[in-house]
């Protein structure tokens, strides 16, 4: 089926060629995904989206991208042949398919601490007026997927198959941005050799940008609050108000100040970034600061806006699991 677009500002969007585990291509049909974790529920829809629409500035990132890891996946594609994951994408309003969770699931599966349920309907008119639905919507912005957006540009670009071609398009998720979650994202930093926490805690509270450190029960936040973990113990960093996110005060006021105190940053195990007692930090010589997650508007303004915020500012959660779908690139 060939994509639609309702006119030359709208997205272009087309029925997925997807495998789904344990099932073969469906052929034309309207794909409903959903995501539970915990009281958690997100309910959005699977396609394929226009590599142009990308360029063109309508599906829109809020996050830089690390060149290595976009090479990873532009290798992978070209091994494979095969997008394993959907780009997690986010739209405001609600999209019309209430009615198709109410049939019994195609597939469901738990992974990754979460409920991935998905429907799928075999109906081609269906899924050309969903495609035009999405064609109304304004812009799209990455909640996550950065680097495999970036990876799908550029094998698009390799290819120069045309604008039909499976290249031409990436396999996405959409999700209404009112059913997101987003989570503080834990930063770990190793210490330098013969740097302390009290090293630390005394530098973070001589900033001008802070207003007092106090010790606290628990990992706990608010806006305009970081949690700073060390050890088994916990602060609370009460930043003055300066009109900017938390996430760009720790990245742009904070962390500088704190260079020659640290040795690297360092990633949790993945799925375990937010689990405070299986953090990374854990046991070493190590502190993590956790800022207040910033709202899914805010996350949207500087999209928006055009300002990319800091790496490691958002963790939206659930995410999409890898492998449930799988969709050929030739």
């Amino acid at each position: 089926m060939n994509a639609t677009r309702r006119d030359g500002t709208g997205i272009t969007a087309r029925p997925p060629r997807v495998l789904l585990r344990g099932s073969g291509d469906p052929g034309p049909a309207v794909v409903v995904y959903r995501l539970e974790s915990g009281p958690h529920r997100q309910t959005g829809v699977v396609v394929e989206v226009s590599i142009d629409d990308y360029r063109g500035g309508r599906i829109r990132r809020h996050e830089a991208t690390q060149p290595a890891r976009v090479r990873e996946l532009e290798e992978q594609a070209e091994a494979t042949g095969v997008e394993r994951m959907p780009v997690m994408l986010v739209h405001r309003g609600h999209l019309s398919i209430a009615d198709i969770t109410a049939e019994t699931p195609t597939a469901r599966l738990h992974d990754g601490g979460a409920t991935h349920t998905v429907w799928i309907r075999r109906d081609e008119a269906g899924a050309r007026a969903l495609c035009d639905e999405i064609g109304r919507i304004g812009n799209l912005y990455i909640a996550d997927g950065h680097h495999r957006m970036l990876a799908a540009d550029r094998y698009a670009a390799r290819r120069g198959l045309g604008s039909g071609h499976p290249s031409a398009y990436t396999l996405a998720a959409l999700f209404p941005s009112d059913e997101m979650r987003i989570l503080g994202y834990h930063r770990c930093f190793a210490l330098a050799p013969g740097s302390t926490a009290r090293d630390v805690l005394d530098r973070l509270a001589e900033h001008p940008l802070t207003e007092r450190i106090e010790e606290s029960p628990a990992a706990d936040t608010e806006p305009g609050v970081v949690a700073i973990g060390v050890g088994d113990r916990w602060y609370r960093l009460r930043l003055r108000a300066s009109g900017v996110l938390d996430a760009f005060a720790i990245e742009q006021e904070l962390l500088p100040k704190l260079h020659d105190l640290t040795a690297a940053e360092a990633d949790a195990a993945p799925g375990r970034q937010h689990a405070v007692e299986t953090c990374w930090c854990d046991g070493r010589n190590a502190f993590r600061l956790i800022p207040h997650p910033p709202t899914i508007d805010q996350v949207l303004t500087t999209s928006d806006e055009g300002r990319p915020m800091p790496p490691k500012s958002t963790w939206f959660d659930p995410k999409p699991t890898a492998e449930l779908f799988r969709r050929p690139l030739i």
